[in-house]
């Protein structure tokens, strides 16, 4: 595993908010919805930049996040937590139990359910990705500034706080 130099280089906006080439945006860069994907884009791309080496992507990055701060938790509070359906995050477990970074266990109360856990690679594969997305976080931090950052994050937690409550 190798440093990437291409993690130090800006990255840019994945699409336009404003006409360029003769194409109109219409009401698109006032939508909530639509810039908040132009962000998740920007935010993946970069994310693709910083870990590339590592060969991982945001949900496997998020579910070993989770896994590593709840060792033993089941696959079903998993998929709650990540907002994916259980269909999906069994091909996100196989592949990283494949990798030998997690391993499904039987649950200590229950037989029939299973326990997740990071194996010691998934510990230290973690500790690496926290080294390549840290500079990654700071990156798309600086673009807000300390106090937007803030800003942001209270806004889209009471985003989806509010979503989530009246789901």
């Amino acid at each position: 595993m190798t440093g990437r130099t291409t993690s130090q280089k800006a990255v840019k906006t994945p699409a336009k908010t404003q006409a360029t080439g003769g194409i109109k945006m219409g009401v698109l860069p006032e939508l909530m919805g639509y810039m908040l994907r132009q962000c998740q884009l920007l935010v993946y791309q970069d994310f693709h930049h910083a870990v590339g080496d590592e060969h991982i992507r945001p949900p496997q990055f998020s579910l070993l996040e989770i896994v590593n701060a709840n060792p033993g938790i089941r696959p079903s509070d998993v998929s709650t937590s990540l907002g994916i359906s259980r269909a999906n995050l069994v091909p996100l477990l196989s592949e990283l139990e494949g990798r030998g970074w997690m391993v499904r266990k039987g649950d200590k109360h229950d037989g029939r359910a299973q326990a997740l856990h990071l194996t010691r690679a998934g510990v230290a594969q973690l500790a690496r990705l926290h080294e390549l997305v840290i500079p990654h976080e700071q990156r798309l931090a600086a673009r807000l500034g300390p106090v937007g950052r803030d800003i942001l994050l209270k806004l889209l937690h009471a985003l989806v706080t509010e979503t989530a409550d009246k789901a």
